[in-house]
């Protein structure tokens, strides 16, 4: 019986590995839109989570995210993470804060469930964050968070998905940063 479960995992991890060359790239994260383009990345992200570029531990709780050197005209903040290693043709979103004030420095562990701060929606159709999870065999997967400052309070007539967002807020956005850290199973 426990061979019988073990090749159950195996056509898992196999397709993780037929799928490591499939990403979707970081060419297509939000910081990279060409509606962003000439926005300055003068907002400096850091967590206790993670350095930049290095693996965060497993939990199933979002990291704590501090940052600094938002513009005093802020209106409004928004926060997209997003997986640019899905073997999709975009990446997926994990989480997307908005509506956050622009007093606020930084977002505690755990507050993109949506109970701290207003979500929009996730890859999955949802509201809130994502544990990352990459397929197994696929290697480790870069997930980039971006925080953008902005000149206006946008709303929504419903929680918005990442291209909503992304579609209000163009032009409108005076700085923004990001942080990056990756995730392997």
């Amino acid at each position: 019986m426990t061979r019988w479960f073990g090749w159950l995992r195996f056509p898992g991890w196999l397709v993780g590995r037929k799928l490591q060359q499939q990403r979707a790239g970081p060419e297509f994260r939000v910081a990279e839109d060409i509606r962003f383009a000439y926005v300055p990345r003068t907002i400096e992200l850091r967590s206790d989570a993670f350095r930049d570029g290095e693996p965060l531990s497993a939990t199933e709780s979002s990291p704590p995210l501090e940052w600094r050197n938002v513009p005093g005209e802020t209106k409004k903040l928004a926060l997209v993470m997003e997986d640019v290693d899905v073997p999709f043709p975009r990446p997926l979103v994990h989480a997307i804060a908005y509506d956050v004030d622009p007093s606020a420095t930084a977002i505690a562990a755990g507050a993109l469930d949506g109970t701290q701060v207003t979500m929009g929606y996730n890859g999955s159709g949802h509201r809130g964050y994502v544990v990352p999870a990459p397929l197994p065999g696929q290697g480790a997967h870069r997930y980039y968070v971006t925080l953008l400052a902005i000149d206006f309070a946008p709303s929504f007539d419903q929680p918005p998905t990442r291209a909503r967002l992304l579609d209000a807020i163009a032009g409108h956005v005076l700085a923004l940063g990001e942080i990056h850290f990756t995730a392997e199973r």
